[in-house]
């Protein structure tokens, strides 16, 4: 069988729940890429969900020059169907009956928005599976979290991901997950997995996990062997266990997958290989016509750069021999499109956000307190007054400081100041998230402290290129315009090695601390004891973590941001 002869494991093992475990940089996710090759192979139907955003590389050759595997990516930046968050239900449909390999990606999407999507995905192809089929999970605790379940849909996540592991195989689902925190992963979930392929770990919460499934479903005396050497395990080996098919435990080289190295840094661009598998995606845009609809109409990038097309072009002079009625004309025929896609987007609610803006620039034009103009005056050099103080024999005078207040001026045509290095920072931030951000999101991703964060928000609200409305700032459409190839900022993974290498040492222990147990909240005696700081010491540092945003306290417990993730 082709399948048993590359992989040296029997077909029978992936016949069953596997469960592919290591720490960051064993090789679990080559592991997982080897074995869905070898199952695309032999013309299995495979849909792999991905939510790190790096498994599009299996549609291209290693080298990058030829075509990999014919799978159709929904979402992410190599999408073939763009992808939102309510789209589940109907590609869990589409997935769900005939042989159409599928890749997921879910790379860069809020904790809220992929759980959202994996509800209704999970629940839709549960009730329509028709045939064998495998479900191929990546970074399996983002679905099934061992721990307190936060709130109602992490819940409902949790639900729907056991129980694919403990009924998905009388609907034809076989699983095949991996997960780089073995202790993240929730116990049900985990002994479900018939099949256990073990790479290196370290870390004891993690090997007491393994010891979990071995002492669950496996032989703890012949599992002793495989715990005293998970630490010294190279790269491509893994310890393979099939008790059920009584296969292992056996010590297994995995050879290198024979597809394009996604896994690895890309680089700052989105790298476009010369060698892309093609897909017939007729069929697939004609089952999933609307969502596809919805997501292009909902895509905020496009939008606000089409309405700002449209605008230049309103405002353009007319081209040789046109008349004033046809100029006119193509002005409310653009101005029209806009105004109808800009209702959509903001769902009626432009009235609450010029309400907001007003309210800004009234609080911005007020003159300020003398002692507050003064401090301002001091640090930022404006054109508010600043009264000297009474000292003796001299008498209270008024100056004006000369120099204006700095403002950035943008005409919406790509005229005006450049933007400085921190105004685009935070206006990519901004254009990154569409649906807008709060306050303390934007610190997170940005960076700055509350002052300079403002500091930049005030300058680009002034301008026109940001909105505040609903308690969220929002690019503007003159925003999306003036910065039209903003680089995305760090998410999820590069986003917490970003502070983790910024922050002080203390603050750093402790934020790996919970991002560790995260989404799982610490009570500040569990935490002060994992991080080895007293009660005092733990306190200043959650303190300093919590300004910066990186935090949140409730009730004695302390997690670690969503925005993280």
């Amino acid at each position: 069988m082709m399948v048993e002869k590359r992989l040296i494991i029997p077909g029978a093992a992936l016949a069953q729940h596997v469960i592919c475990l290591g720490k960051t940089g064993s090789g679990k996710s080559s592991k997982m890429r080897v074995l869905v090759e070898g199952l695309l192979d032999v013309d299995r139907p495979v849909c792999i969900i991905d939510p790190k955003g790096d498994w599009w590389g299996i549609k291209s050759s290693a080298d990058g020059k030829h075509a990999g595997y014919p799978v159709v990516i929904f979402g992410g930046e190599h999408a073939d169907v763009p992808l939102n968050p309510l789209a589940g239900g109907a590609v869990a449909e589409l997935i769900a009956t005939g042989n159409r390999p599928a890749l997921i990606d879910l790379g860069g999407w809020m904790v809220g928005e992929r759980t959202r999507f994996f509800i209704d995905f999970a629940s839709s192809l549960f009730k329509h599976a028709r045939g064998a089929r495998h479900l191929v999970i990546d970074e399996v605790h983002n679905f099934a979290p061992q721990g307190k379940v936060l709130d109602v849909d992490a819940g409902k996540c949790l639900h729907w991901t056991n129980r694919l592991a403990s009924e998905g195989r009388g609907k034809g689902i076989t699983l095949i997950a991996a997960s780089q925190r073995p202790q993240k992963v929730h116990k049900d979930f985990l002994t479900s997995c018939e099949t256990l392929i073990a790479g290196r770990v370290i870390h004891k919460l993690d090997r007491d996990a393994i010891k979990d499934w071995i002492d669950g479903c496996a032989d703890p005396e012949l599992g002793k062997q495989v715990l005293k050497e998970l630490a010294g395990m190279k790269r491509t080996e893994a310890w393979v266990w099939s008790p059920e098919i009584e296969f292992g435990p056996e010590r297994v080289t995995f050879p290198m997958f024979t597809t394009y190295d996604s896994f690895k840094p890309q680089g700052g661009e989105v790298k476009q290989l010369k060698g892309w598998a093609a897909v017939d995606l007729e069929d697939v845009k004609t089952k999933l016509a609307g969502v596809v609809a919805e997501a292009e109409a909902n895509d905020p990038r496009k939008l606000r750069a089409r309405i700002a097309e449209l605008e230049r072009q309103a405002k353009a002079s007319p081209a040789p021999g046109a008349s004033r009625e046809d100029l006119q004309a193509a002005e409310q025929r653009g101005f029209a499109a806009g105004e109808q896609h800009a209702w959509r987007e903001v769902e009626g609610r432009f009235k609450d956000l010029h309400a907001a803006v007003r309210e800004t620039i009234e609080m911005t034009l007020r003159p300020p307190p003398a002692a507050a103009a003064a401090e301002r005056s001091r640090k930022d050099p404006g054109s508010y007054p600043v009264k000297t103080p009474v000292s003796a024999g001299v008498k209270p005078s008024s100056a004006r400081i000369t120099k204006p207040l700095k403002r950035l001026s943008y005409d919406g045509n790509g005229a005006g100041e450049e933007l400085t290095p921190g105004q685009r920072k935070v206006l990519a931030a901004l254009l990154q998230y569409p649906a807008g951000l709060t306050r303390e999101q934007l610190t997170v991703l940005a960076g700055y402290k509350r002052s300079t964060r403002d500091l930049y928000l005030q300058q680009l609200t002034r301008a026109g290129l940001v909105e505040y409305g609903n308690g969220k700032l929002i690019a503007t459409f003159a925003g999306a315009a003036a910065l039209p190839d903003a680089a995305p900022l760090p998410t999820g993974q590069e986003l917490r090695e970003h502070w983790l290498t910024k922050l002080p040492p203390g603050e750093r222990k402790v934020l790996e601390v919970l991002i560790e147990s995260y989404p799982q909240a610490l009570d500040r005696a569990a935490l002060g004891e994992r991080a080895g700081y007293q009660h005092s010491t733990r306190d200043l540092y959650v303190q300093r973590l919590q300004r910066r945003q990186l935090v949140t306290t409730a009730r004695g417990q302390v997690a670690a941001s969503e925005t993280l993730f």
